[in-house]
């Protein structure tokens, strides 16, 4: 191409008229590669934004006079045919569109809600039904998700497919009650026609990455670190500035090297957690734009300075100390991290369950609980306290089927932040050990397994397997090897238990209780899944302790295990037949061992 004819244009757009358009995405970029984290961001920042506006009773057509909210920028090249060439964005793109089709078939029968909303997701192209951004390896998927709200992943899918079907569990699992059938009309009308992107486009596809290296490579802003680091300087003396820089940067570079699982900056996420968990009051999180939450949240940085006088930031020396302890709990927070990335299960196995979880709140309530300058033993005792008791909260929240995601927690996490703060030892245990943060038991229910709560119900089977393990003196968690897999003891055969079961619906319901379910190598379940159970039995001898009590081998010459069911009373027996009723009393002692180990088994 002629570089004289080479265009490049730029304009903001709303998700009504952005998503009208087809789009397609160069083969060496195509994975989506969002994390739950991203997820519960967007769902987070659009539920804000929209509730900063809405009040009840606007009428529907006040929401024109509502405030928008941008999403960044895309850079496409039109130099591909009828659809243009997404060089940066389709993370986005493809997320929205997820959020689309979730909010469709979850709200989608409440009188008034948009009919336009299925042309932002897919349309008429040509006599052939498109989506917005449509990938030949993924249409399978968002077909079965645009249509049924699920997609069985197969083993040949990419990797992009298995993470559009967990980011759609996440929309569902992070999204906020704030928003229901009383909003989510002006909602669905604000989402569509307030939320804009930046869309730039070239006919080049040359000139189209030259315009994307650009944007991320060149006068980049002041970060809110680099920010909060300049201000904090600016009020040091200058006999002090030189060493507290350099103790200031040597610091951050360390949270810049922890790689979270989110994906977000540990830099960033640090301040966030430390100025909320130790200083924030006010922890409205909608309508409430001027909450310490809030603020903390989206510039940290302009949060300390708004508060000098409340902060006691009056003269260097001031400065001087709220530095050191900034870099205190930097060192507590890395210390943290680094305790969940070495997997010390013996003397941290609640730290590592919580994060193998995915509960990323788990470093805010901690560092709550610590005061500057505690000593070394003091934190580790902190530590445990705080994180054993957040693995209570977690697992019965997953036994009861309750949500454990980042929204749905948030503030019950912040409010306890707020009680514990700089607690000793005795008074958090003290504290802990009678807080309800829910008004929840085992006691009459039980989890079952689906592909949404599969990851933490794996979780929690290796959490209640290491309770037997470590009870008799065989600690083994199993999540710290490779290749795990939630195991069925019952092999998927309907016609086997006929005798118990009329119709096949049944019989799945009560396979999928957690009873009826194990934690095991993969390369077991490839050799025995299929197996009927006088098989398997015998090969659960050779497995991990919680299999093992499947066997009647397990009650004669183990002294460790049989001391420790002997000493708890816990109802441990071995089964030559697993029928139904196998199943139910298997749930039984699951949900006792939790309860024995959080100090509330009855016998």
């Amino acid at each position: 191409m002629d570089n004289s004819s080479v265009f490049v244009k730029s304009d903001v757009y709303p998700i009504e008229v952005l998503f009208l358009e087809k789009y397609d995405v160069d083969f060496y970029q195509r994975e989506y590669v969002w994390e739950k984290k991203q997820i519960e961001d967007m769902v987070e920042d659009l539920t804000i934004e929209f509730l900063k506006n809405w009040k009840q009773g606007d009428e529907l057509s006040k929401v024109n006079e509502y405030s928008p909210y941008y999403m960044g920028e895309i850079v496409l090249s039109e130099n591909s045919g009828t659809r243009s060439a997404i060089i940066d964005g389709q993370q986005r793109i493809t997320t929205v569109t997820l959020l689309l089709i979730y909010l469709k078939r979850t709200f989608g029968h409440v009188s008034g809600f948009p009919k336009k909303i299925d042309d932002l997701i897919a349309s008429d192209h040509y006599g052939k039904q498109l989506f917005n951004l449509d990938i030949t390896e993924r249409r399978p998927c968002m077909q079965s998700l645009y249509e049924n709200g699920y997609y069985n992943v197969k083993s040949d899918d990419p990797v992009s497919v298995k993470n559009l079907v967990e980011r759609y569990a996440d929309i569902d699992e992070c999204w906020r009650e704030d928003i229901d059938d009383k909003n989510i009309v002006p909602f669905m009308y604000w989402l569509k026609e307030k939320v804009m992107f930046s869309k730039v486009w070239t006919n080049s596809d040359d000139f189209a990455y030259v315009i994307f290296e650009t944007m991320n490579d060149r006068g980049l802003s002041l970060t809110q670190v680099e920010m909060l680091r300049s201000y904090l300087l600016a009020n040091i003396d200058e006999s002090n500035r030189a060493t507290i820089m350099k103790k200031f940067d040597n610091t951050t570079k360390r949270l810049a090297a922890i790689n979270l699982s989110s994906k977000s900056k540990a830099e960033f996420e640090f301040f966030k957690i430390y100025f909320r968990s130790h200083y924030a009051n006010n922890l409205s999180q909608a309508k409430n734009t001027s909450s310490d939450f809030v603020k903390i949240g989206k510039e940290f940085h302009r949060w300390v300075r708004d508060e000098e006088q409340s902060l006691g930031l009056n003269y260097s020396a001031d400065y001087v100390e709220f530095v050191n302890k900034i870099l205190y709990f930097a060192n507590v927070y890395i210390h943290i991290m680094e305790l969940i990335e070495s997997r010390n299960v013996t003397d941290y196995l609640y730290l590592i369950v919580n994060s193998d979880y995915g509960f990323t709140l788990q470093p805010a309530l901690i560092m709550a609980a610590i005061a500057y300058e505690d000593d070394d033993e003091t934190v580790a005792a902190k530590i445990k306290e705080v994180s054993k008791y957040l693995t209570k909260i977690l697992s019965w929240r997953i036994w009861n089927h309750w949500l454990t995601s980042q929204n749905q927690m948030e503030s019950k996490i912040y409010e306890l932040c707020k009680q514990i703060r700089n607690m000793s030892v005795e008074d958090l245990k003290d504290y802990l050990s009678s807080y309800k943060m829910d008004d929840n038991t085992l006691e009459g229910t039980a989890p079952h397994l689906n592909q949404q709560n599969k990851p933490k119900i794996k979780v929690l089977l290796a959490l209640i397997t290491e309770i037997v393990a470590k009870g008799s003196g065989t600690p083994d968690y199993m999540l710290n090897k490779k290749e795990i897999e939630v195991e069925h003891i019952w092999a998927n055969h309907f016609e086997q238990h006929t005798d118990e079961f009329d119709n096949e619906s049944d019989f799945q319901t009560v396979r999928n209780s957690i009873g009826d379910l194990l934690v095991l190598p993969k390369s077991f379940n490839a050799s025995y899944g299929d197996a009927t159970y006088d098989v398997k039995v015998k090969q659960y001898f050779s497995q991990n302790i919680l299999a093992q009590t499947l066997n009647q081998q397990k009650y004669t010459s183990n002294p460790g295990f049989l001391g420790f069911m002997n000493s708890t009373g816990l109802p441990f027996k071995s089964y030559d037949d697993f029928k139904r009723a196998a199943i139910n009393e298997r749930t039984d002692l699951y949900r006792a061992i939790l309860e024995y180990e959080f100090g509330e088994y009855k016998g």
